[in-house]
């Protein structure tokens, strides 16, 4: 049955203009951050993304800088952790498209921890808007301590010092992923699944590197709710190698993300989205080894077809004092983010 000249009209009007836009550039998603607590680098992580591929032969390169802060001095029960640094974190990343719906992607990243910068601003952030700095992540205050130290360390239950890391600067793990579309592109609803390997080349001795290769499956999904707003999905289970230099290092991980993006024009995008997964290592301590999960807002500049550009802030618990655990709980205390992406 031939569709009335009406009906027509209807679909290039609303429908059409709908997924044009969406699919202009369907490919940038979430902000491509998670948790990046020390530890959760040295493991394989999913870096939060769309179900949407490149077109056969199509790349997509990226440089990300993460801006790390890190304070997790909680009350010493059963062990103490000591987290009271910074990671700068410059990320490198292409992307290509195959036949056959295929996706194939490299994150190469250089990190340096180290004492920082984000100290004092952080202060005089919370001192300006008389906002409290001394919460179960560190019941002391921020105050409490030296400002720009560089501090990793874990004493167990016996009085034992079995991590004790300063600076270190040098190249990171390495991800590959093969991500597979499970249905026809163009839809509303799509479903991926990716195949990830993470590579020991990482420094251990500096614990930039766990030593070992960790492998896991991501099952990706995106929905377009509205002519605006995009919903995203990941849920992923990774098995890990062991981490020699790191006592309490798992042999198995899950995680998730769940995020919204609102498309407000043509060049604009808003973005929020929840990460989560369970702790790579267990350090002993009640509260550090509870669930990572940070909160991220973002924003993203659509320079041209090919160039965009995006920035971002994500919070740990302290955002809420750690009263809703599920919307952000133990993670960085804040970690500022930018990264420049282009396409041929």
């Amino acid at each position: 049955m031939r569709a009335s000249p009406l009906l027509r009209a209807a679909v290039n009007l609303l429908i059409l203009p709908l997924f044009t836009t969406i699919c202009a550039h369907a490919q940038d998603g979430p902000i491509p951050l998670r948790d990046s607590r020390p530890y959760n680098l040295l493991f394989l992580q999913f870096r939060p993304e769309t179900a949407d591929i490149l077109a056969p032969g199509a790349t997509s390169s990226t440089i990300q800088l993460d801006m790390i802060n890190n304070l997790l001095i909680p009350s010493p029960m059963r062990a103490a952790v000591i987290e009271d640094n910074e990671y700068q974190r410059l990320l490198f990343t292409w992307q290509r498209g195959f036949p056959h719906q295929l996706e194939f992607t490299l994150q190469i990243p250089l990190l340096w921890r180290n004492g920082g910068f984000l100290d004092g601003i952080i202060s005089g952030y919370h001192h300006f808007f008389g906002l409290p700095a001394n919460s179960v992540d560190d019941p002391l205050g921020r105050d409490h301590w030296r400002k720009y130290q560089s501090r990793l360390q874990v004493i167990n239950s016996q009085g034992k010092m079995i991590i004790n890391q300063g600076n270190a600067f040098g190249l990171g793990e390495t991800i590959l992923t093969l991500k597979r579309l499970l249905n026809a592109p163009g839809q509303r609803g799509l479903a991926a699944l990716r195949f990830g390997m993470k590579l020991p080349t990482g420094n251990t001795s500096m614990l930039l590197g766990s030593g070992s290769v960790d492998v896991g499956l991501s099952l990706d999904a995106r929905y377009i709710a509205g002519r605006n707003i995009l919903l995203f999905l990941n849920a992923g289970a990774m098995m890990l190698g062991r981490a020699g230099k790191v006592p309490g290092s798992q042999p198995r991980m899950v995680e998730g993300m769940a995020g919204v993006e609102y498309r407000a024009n043509s060049r604009d995008d808003y973005v929020f989205q929840i990460d989560a997964n369970s702790p790579p290592v267990r350090t002993g301590n009640w509260l550090a080894d509870r669930a990572q999960v940070t909160a991220t807002f973002g924003y993203r500049r659509h320079l041209n077809s090919r160039l965009s550009l995006y920035g971002s802030y994500s919070e740990n618990g302290d955002i809420h004092n750690y009263t809703l655990p599920g919307f952000s709980n133990i993670g960085p205390d804040i970690t500022f983010s930018i990264g420049l992406s282009w396409r041929s």
